[in-house]
């Protein structure tokens, strides 16, 4: 039952006349036959600001209000005034003043503080009666409702001026629609958190997808700048000692013949490389003809052009690892001959192949200077060790290990260990 305010100076507030039964029992009908189609109309909103603006709307025509107002609670002690009809404020900064308004034993605060609906049939005389805000039209009589959601008040409507004043059946009635609209307000919060939190999803995964695309150019370019350096500088390389070599032997024409057709197929084969390695770039980058014939390959380049007698062996049964183990292998196997030819001054180096049940081992050792501790301890992250942190970045890449270490004749020796499942395959590609 809806609070009846009293007036301040005693008297009773107007009369208000209550409708015969048989006008309330038709009037019910009614009302109850347009407060089902208005609540079906509610609950299809999926916006706050629509829900409360159309709630309002029909809050008024149901009980031939004036105007009024829908406050949702936005904190313990602050309403926030959603919505309001009726009336246009002369003033533009009516709104910027009272948009959240404390909320405080006042005519209409004491519906939120106590949680009940209360009617006021003289709100000038009443008990509660704080004044109104500047620009705010009189308030004669007014009708307060509690909007409440799972035990929880969220707020309240608010209408005021029926010429004749309220009465229960009018507090019954808004009572009744407040918690429909309660429910619809909740849904359609809801309803805008889930949207929110779509449009978030959809943001991060665009700036995921953007973020990947970096991801994926610097990857690129980091495998472009790895090949042109396991293969372009390996032959640039080896091009620099044969010109030494020619210009070492300038008063033996047949030599320096020889050395000029040298450097005519390392030039050509340059050439060749760099194609080669924007095609594997594109393409996976696979090492077609097997891993030993590769490494058999690469070793007879190696022991041709310098001066390090290079030899590789063979341990367990050859068969065919993961396309990209073996690649990874031929990179790690290049790159330590490539060392060895730069820096070791070694005269001899072996590269061992193990073949395992679950792994694959590759070591080479040379029998040169070997390596200052300071390197061994931290190459990792040294721009200045491009290429000795491009082999651990790749081996780790298929889950291995590399190891490097000075050998027990004073050299280096590189160990990359790959776990993997070789592929039940022998012949040509394999050997």
């Amino acid at each position: 039952m809806a609070q009846v305010a009293p007036s301040t100076n005693g008297s009773l507030p107007p009369p208000v006349v209550d409708p015969t039964d048989g006008e309330l029992t038709a009037l019910r009908e009614e009302q109850l036959a347009s407060l089902y189609a208005i609540s079906v109309e509610i609950a299809g909103l999926h916006h706050t600001s629509e829900v409360m603006d159309r709630a309002l709307e029909h809050c008024l025509r149901l009980t031939e209000s004036a105007f009024g107002f829908v406050g949702l609670v936005d904190a313990p002690d602050r309403l926030d005034v959603a919505a309001i009809k009726g009336f246009v404020p002369d003033d533009d900064t009516f709104w910027e003043r009272l948009r959240s308004i404390p909320i405080r034993p006042s005519v209409f605060g004491i519906v939120v503080i106590e949680g009940r609906s209360r009617i006021s049939n003289d709100v000038h005389n009443d008990q509660y009666h704080v004044g109104a805000p500047r620009g705010h039209p009189p308030v004669r009589t007014f009708l307060g409702v509690p909007l409440r959601f799972r035990d929880t008040t969220i707020g309240m409507i608010g209408v005021a001026n029926r010429a004749a004043g309220y009465a229960a059946h009018h507090e019954r009635l808004l009572t009744t629609f407040a918690n429909q609209v309660a429910v619809a307000i909740a849904n359609a919060r809801m309803y805008e958190q889930q949207q929110a939190m779509i449009a978030d999803l959809r943001a991060l995964h665009r700036r995921l997808d953007d973020a990947q695309l970096a991801a994926m150019l610097h990857d690129e370019r980091s495998r472009i700048a790895e090949g042109l350096h396991d293969r372009v500088a390996q032959i640039m390389f080896s091009i620099g000692i044969s010109a030494n070599t020619g210009l070492e032997r300038l008063d033996n024409p047949a030599l320096v013949t020889e050395t000029l057709e040298r450097i005519r197929e390392l030039a050509s084969r340059g050439s060749s490389e760099i194609r080669r390695t924007v095609y594997d770039l594109s393409s996976g980058g696979q090492v077609a003809p097997g891993l030993v014939t590769s490494l058999r390959e690469l070793v007879r380049e190696y022991d041709c052009e310098g001066a390090t007698r290079v030899t590789l062996t063979v341990h367990g049964r050859p068969t065919r690892l993961p396309s990209e183990v073996e690649r990874v292998m031929l990179q790690v196997a290049g790159e330590a001959l490539l060392n060895i030819q730069r820096h070791a001054q070694a005269r001899a180096a072996v590269l061992a192949l193990r073949f395992g049940a679950d792994h694959a081992e590759l070591a080479i050792q040379d029998d040169g200077v070997g390596a200052p501790p300071e390197i061994l301890r931290g190459y990792r992250g040294n721009r200045g060790h491009f290429g000795l942190n491009v082999m651990a970045h790749r081996v780790e890449a298929v889950g291995g290990s590399l190891r490097l270490e000075t050998s027990d004749d004073g050299g280096l020796s590189v160990t990359a260990r790959i776990p993997c499942v070789a592929r039940d395959f022998t012949g040509d590609g394999a050997a």
